[in-house]
């Protein structure tokens, strides 16, 4: 198990916020300043991503017991969970395997179905950075574009795990457990004790996006038989960022009805 780093803001209901591959806690301090005016929000740095530890080991079930280990520390006896693609799947994880400490769950443009990784070339890219000799953060940016990161947005989504250290730059990211592990977190477990969770979910996808697809929608009603399923327009995978807003309002009107 790992301890994970997290921050707190507000009060009220407890509600967990996890990160996508490649994300950290600070990717979510605009929605959790403006849902900390009425739930109590930790935001969570998944183990290998942000300011937790480092492991070799990366498997959901992984992350399922640091999220346990997390509640345990917290003294928390139940939670809600918010969870965005990578950290959507380990929140699922969590609920799967601990009904009674999940309170309720929004899952964010995600399915508990396998997909086909597409991230091997950003870990190609950021590995072959020659990190000591970075002259600055627009050299690292011009030299991921020269790699192939073309997107400006994901280049900067990875630039945020770039940190100054005393000999030079590092990334926050342990490269080589995700990359050892990237099929399975492209996966999902279908082996979970228990046969689903009974308790409300929200899965809230992207308009624009294409990760939550009709024919996911058996696979999802029979681990959450009680699941609805939103869609939010002019959004693509990064739903919370495109549509900060009405992403906001999706997550308060769930909170509210339970």
């Amino acid at each position: 198990m790992v301890r994970l780093n997290y921050n707190i803001q507000g009060d009220g209901e407890p509600l967990l916020i996890l990160h996508g591959l490649f994300g950290s806690a600070r990717n979510w301090s605009g929605i959790a300043k403006r849902l900390g005016r009425d739930y109590q929000i930790i935001t969570v740095d998944l183990r290998n991503h942000g300011d937790s530890g480092h492991a070799a080991a990366m498997t959901y079930e992984d992350m399922v017991a640091d999220l346990d280990g997390l509640l345990q520390e917290l003294e928390l006896e139940t939670a809600y969970f918010l969870g965005h693609s990578m950290g959507g799947k380990a929140a699922m994880g969590f609920a799967l395997t601990h009904p009674g400490k999940t309170a309720g769950l929004v899952v964010v443009d995600i399915a508990p179905v396998p997909y086909r990784s597409a991230h091997q070339p950003f870990l190609d890219a950021m590995q072959s950075l020659p990190l000591a000799q970075l002259s600055g953060r627009d050299d690292a940016a011009a030299r991921l574009q020269a790699a192939g990161v073309t997107d400006a947005v994901i280049r900067q989504l990875l630039l945020q795990n770039l940190v100054r250290r005393d000999e030079g730059y590092a990334w926050r990211l342990n490269l080589k457990a995700l990359r050892q592990h990237m099929d399975e977190l492209a996966s999902f477990p279908r082996d979970w004790p228990h046969a689903g969770y009974t308790g409300p979910v929200c899965f809230l996808a992207g308009g624009a996006s294409d990760y939550v697809r009709p024919e996911y929608y058996p696979e999802i009603r029979r681990l959450f038989p009680a699941a609805t399923i939103k869609t939010l327009e002019n959004a693509g995978h990064w739903v919370h960022a495109d549509q900060p807003e009405a992403f906001t309002e999706a997550v308060r009107d769930f909170m509210s009805e339970e």
